[in-house]
């Protein structure tokens, strides 16, 4: 069965309501729900990474350092940008992506983004795979999209599975034709499958949007609505858990 043009034009104007629609209908707010995947989405890949590997190989001094370098960026920005640099030349990988993001978002630094690759990429040399996203992301968004895909790549070899949903995300921001929907759906579902939120609503809008027949629209709106029902049920989850910090 051929999916007829009008069929697919009539899916993508119905799926640009879609997430404001499934909010209202929710009752929640969409901004706010989008917001909480991608947090949620954040705290996935770091769980899924060697983040806190990493920072078990840090020494107490050093960890003292960096508890320094947060307590004082308010008050004194630069004094705390000097530890973060410290920290970062002595060879700690958690701390050359920091001072990489910091450089990139041109928080208590000037913006720079040459800075920013050149942290990020010594972080990738010393183990970071969170370092890595962070790099093909900046890639991206400066326009290198074959050397971000070449990085991202390196991901997928290694099975790091937010490299997946990456990878994914930027083929289809360079070109979001029926042809590379579908190329990039088995790299969305090894995503979805292992329980990244991003990855498993992304996969089922474009379902939703007839991206892959007009036979899957139904399915993709049930599975947006489980991804929204799952976000949901787990922010509740972590304000009911939640240990009230000390005064």
């Amino acid at each position: 069965m051929t999916t007829d043009a009008g069929d697919v034009g009539e899916a993508w104007r119905l799926t640009c309501k879609i997430c404001g629609w499934l909010c209202a209908w929710l009752g929640s707010d969409c901004q706010a729900a989008h917001a909480s995947i991608s947090k949620q989405s954040g705290a996935w890949e770091r769980t899924h990474s060697n983040e806190w590997a990493l920072w078990s190989t840090i020494s107490d001094q050093q960890r003292e350092r960096l508890d320094t370098a947060k307590r004082i960026r308010s008050e004194d920005p630069e004094a705390a940008f000097r530890i973060y640099l410290e920290v970062a030349d002595s060879g700690v990988a958690w701390a050359m992506e920091s001072v990489g993001y910091l450089y990139e978002e041109g928080i208590i630094v000037a913006k720079d983004c040459e800075q920013a690759m050149t942290y990020y990429r010594r972080a990738i040399e010393a183990g970071s795979w969170m370092a890595t996203l962070k790099y093909a992301s900046l890639l991206a968004d400066l326009g290198h999209f074959d050397t971000c895909e070449t990085i991202l790549q390196d991901g997928v070899q290694a099975d790091f599975v937010p490299a997946f949903y990456w990878l994914a995300r930027v083929r289809l921001k360079r070109s979001k034709n029926r042809r590379t929907c579908c190329a990039i759906r088995p790299l969305l579902e090894h995503a979805a499958d292992a329980g990244h939120p991003a990855a498993a609503l992304l996969l089922a809008r474009l379902k939703f949007r007839g991206k892959f027949g007009i036979r899957e629209i139904p399915q993709g709106f049930r599975e947006s609505l489980q991804v929204f029902d799952r976000t949901y049920a787990a922010d509740s989850a972590a304000e009911a858990s939640a240990i009230p910090e000390a005064a």
